[in-house]
């Protein structure tokens, strides 16, 4: 072997992994990515119910507010305070939760129904959460 031969291919195979990671590596994939991230949450929400999109809109308010108070310690720190806030908005979101109407029919199944108008054939109705636990309430105008 030549003097020199093996660090000649080191640095042959050096400037071929560079030459790939400008034409053809990390932005395109990168600039994907934050699209596809993008078109998640903007037509994601639109799909969801009133209480998911609380909880979404609480882990992310979570999230900015973590990096925010994160970024005081580096950029290591903002990462990690806005997950740590994310996980926290969602969560605490997600306890505070609005209190749903339930019927009971005659075989004894339970239903969430809307909180307004009539109630057909219900044998007890119901209000209350997962949390609080469900309260019996007199049915409205009963068929």
């Amino acid at each position: 072997m030549r003097p020199g031969g093996l660090s000649n291919i080191v640095s042959i195979t050096r400037a071929r992994i560079g030459l790939w990671r400008r034409n053809c590596g990390g932005n395109k994939m990168r600039r994907f990515l934050g699209v596809a991230l993008a078109t998640v949450v903007l037509s994601g929400s639109a799909a969801a119910s009133d209480f998911e999109r609380n909880v979404f809109l609480g882990a992310g308010l979570g999230a900015g507010v973590g990096a925010l108070i994160g970024s005081a310690g580096g950029p290591a720190g903002a990462g990690v305070g806005a997950a740590i806030g994310g996980v926290s908005g969602g969560v605490i979101v997600f306890l505070i939760r609005p209190d749903g109407c339930y019927i009971q029919n005659r075989r004894g199944e339970l239903w969430q129904v809307p909180c307004y108008g009539r109630v057909v054939r219900a044998s007890a109705c119901y209000v209350g959460n997962e949390l609080s636990g469900l309260r019996q309430v007199p049915c409205p105008a009963r068929l």
